[in-house]
């Protein structure tokens, strides 16, 4: 007799894919909806990034090659099946973000001081983690090398969340008060909540499943 396994939630593998699908797919549309006229030089957006214009080209492209290889990275087939590859695109991503993310900083410069300073707490989250992650990896401490790059990716995602709550009415309503509480906001969440997801499995751990037997 032989006993089967009952299968108790969907792989993980097409989780991380539906996740990643979906919120790239937010990143483009949010990028879109504030940037489309970005080109057209009478419009308020390119008139807004005229002066930053330098810094903006070389921080749009790695900060975005950084999020596109950054979810790559988190694909268990691609790093068993080619691990070559998966190193190369590590480090690719490592300086991608080592260029994308300092890059930001001047770009708040006529913003305000809390403004700047929240775009220096998020390079500087995003650095670290990314930093701290080659490490493990260059140490052969691959376990913590994953976690690393989990705690550092939501730093990466801060553009994307806080893009799609400014719009909203009562937040877009309040001005320069609500992009700085939203921007703050969602920094400190990207340090906490990958520290409370990775945790979680020891604090609330799950209920070992019960073996069906089968003829």
């Amino acid at each position: 007799m032989a006993t089967v396994v009952a299968p108790i939630r969907r792989s993980r593998s097409q989780s991380k894919l539906v996740f990643f699908v979906i919120f790239g797919l937010l990143t483009v549309f949010v990028t879109y909806m504030k940037n489309a006229r970005i080109f057209d030089p009478t419009s308020e957006i390119a008139h807004h990034f005229a002066p930053i214009r330098w810094y903006l080209v070389p921080h749009a492209f790695f900060a975005a090659l950084a999020m596109l290889l950054g979810a790559f990275q988190f694909s268990n087939r691609l790093r068993a099946r080619y691990l070559k590859t998966h190193r190369i695109l590590g480090y690719v991503y490592v300086v991608s973000v080592f260029i994308a993310a300092p890059i930001g900083i001047p770009m708040t410069m006529r913003l305000g001081p809390s403004l700047v300073a929240a775009s220096s707490v998020q390079s500087l989250g995003w650095m670290l983690t990314t930093g701290i992650a080659l490490y493990c990896v260059r140490q052969g401490n691959i376990a913590q090398h994953r976690r690393w790059m989990i705690r550092g990716y939501p730093f990466a995602m801060v553009f994307t969340v806080a893009r799609m709550i400014i719009p909203l009415p009562p937040v877009f309503r309040l001005g320069k008060v609500g992009i700085e509480t939203v921007v703050w906001t969602v920094i400190a969440l990207a340090a906490i909540l990958p520290n409370i997801l990775l945790e979680w499995p020891a604090i609330a751990p799950r209920p070992v499943p019960k073996a069906v037997a089968a003829d």
